[in-house]
């Protein structure tokens, strides 16, 4: 089988090739068969790319017109499956009835539908929770900006879900919180699935990808002492793991988090301290040691946008960069898995930019910083997870007798 899209070609009376709102249309062939299906898609003639049967970057909203387009070409891929596991001929009439029965209805974009959801069933919530539904909506446009590809109903899958839990924990969000979010998108697939709107059922496996709260371990995830060095070490010629990994380990050596570091100024860092700005007003500082100095020092003087201390970066580059380099330095002791019915995976696999700062902990209460130097450090008072790694280090030690 084979599937391409074209835009309508057509004359006026004069002879002269119209190029204003030329419908798109979808061919699908198979056994000898043609079947040609209206997308439903208008598009400027300009604004078509023939080579990629594609909406051009620049045309406007293209980004959710191409989605449908992808959208449209999978539900073809699923006919015809289907069509041969059926009793019936995969004769042209078949497939086109068979088609327009699977098929979803148009929406002119994920986050338009979610919008939607939201204006028609707000009269029946309550403000509680409104506000939580508009603030899952607020995250997902976030976590779609830094994505590598935009959020689609056909790309809910389980790497969806795990990019998305890595996204939310880089942010801070309590395991909870993260699985009361998950939920609430379930809530509204299932609603965009009972109107017609989405066709695509990975997502209802989310629950089962999860561990409940109650049921996670507790214990966050961090590199010791060797492995940080290992990664640090760790040499490339690849210039953005360079940075991947010099940022990670800035992180990893001063207790700053991800969206710290992302707002830094140049003038935030001086030799022997890092300032940080609170949300609220008012600073936390930071003594810097030799070995985050080091990489200070190393982007002392370059030049960003804005007068940022390190060059921009987004979360999912930086943990897809991580694993790269955690696989290949053997970072391999095995940890909890993420997702439920999994076994025990490579703390390669796991590793995100929400771990430098476990790392940072973890280290500094094996060398003997009082935990409360340690609070004040990461600006966190009574950090439940200096309390956890400390009580899970002090059980190591405990286990030693069992040598």
């Amino acid at each position: 089988m084979r599937t391409r899209f074209h835009i309508e070609k057509r004359k006026d009376a004069a002879g002269n090739l119209l190029s204003a709102d030329r419908p798109v249309f979808m061919s699908v062939t198979f056994g000898g068969n043609r079947v040609v299906i209206g997308t439903g898609l208008k598009v400027d003639m300009n604004g078509w790319d023939a080579d990629n049967q594609r909406i051009q970057a620049s045309y406007p909203d293209s980004q959710s017109l191409n989605n449908w387009l992808e959208s449209m070409q999978e539900i073809a891929i699923k006919t015809m499956k289907a069509l041969l596991n059926s009793d019936k001929d995969p004769s042209s009439e078949n497939f086109r009835q068979l088609y327009q029965h699977l098929k979803p209805k148009y929406s002119s974009g994920f986050f338009d539908l979610f919008f939607k959801f939201m204006e028609n069933n707000s009269s029946t919530w309550s403000s509680a929770t409104y506000r939580k539904v508009r603030s899952l909506y607020n995250l997902l446009r976030e976590f779609d900006d830094q994505y590598q590809t935009p959020i689609a109903f056909h790309k809910l899958n389980s790497q969806f879900l795990d990019d998305f839990i890595a996204f939310c924990q880089e942010k801070g969000y309590q395991y909870s919180t993260i699985y009361k979010s998950v939920n609430n998108l379930v809530w509204f697939l299932n609603w965009a699935t009972d109107e017609g709107y989405n066709v695509y059922r990975d997502y209802k496996q989310f629950y089962k990808l999860m561990i409940p709260p109650e049921e996670k371990s507790t214990l966050p995830l961090f590199l010791n002492w060797d492995e940080l060095m290992r990664l640090k070490e760790y040499v490339t010629d690849n210039r953005r793991m360079e940075r991947v990994r010099d940022l990670f380990c800035f992180m990893c050596f001063s207790g700053v988090r991800f969206s710290e570091l992302q707002q830094m100024k140049k003038e935030d860092l001086k030799p022997g301290e890092i300032r940080i700005n609170k949300p609220g007003g008012g600073v936390r500082l930071i003594p810097m040691n030799k070995y985050a100095h080091e990489i200070y020092q190393k982007y002392e003087n370059k030049y960003y946008l804005n007068n940022s201390a390190f060059s921009p970066m987004s979360i999912i580059t930086m943990n897809k960069y991580l694993r790269l380099m955690g696989k290949e330095t053997g970072l391999t002791r095995l940890v909890a898995p993420l997702n439920e019915g999994e076994g025990s995976q490579p703390l390669y696999r796991r590793l995100t930019a929400g771990i430098a700062i476990n790392t940072f902990i973890r280290n500094a209460i094996e060398m003997k910083i009082p935990v409360e130097i340690i609070s004040r450090f990461t600006g966190v008072q009574n950090d439940s997870r200096v309390r956890r790694i400390k009580s899970d280090l002090a059980k190591e030690e405990m286990n030693k007798f069992n040598h």
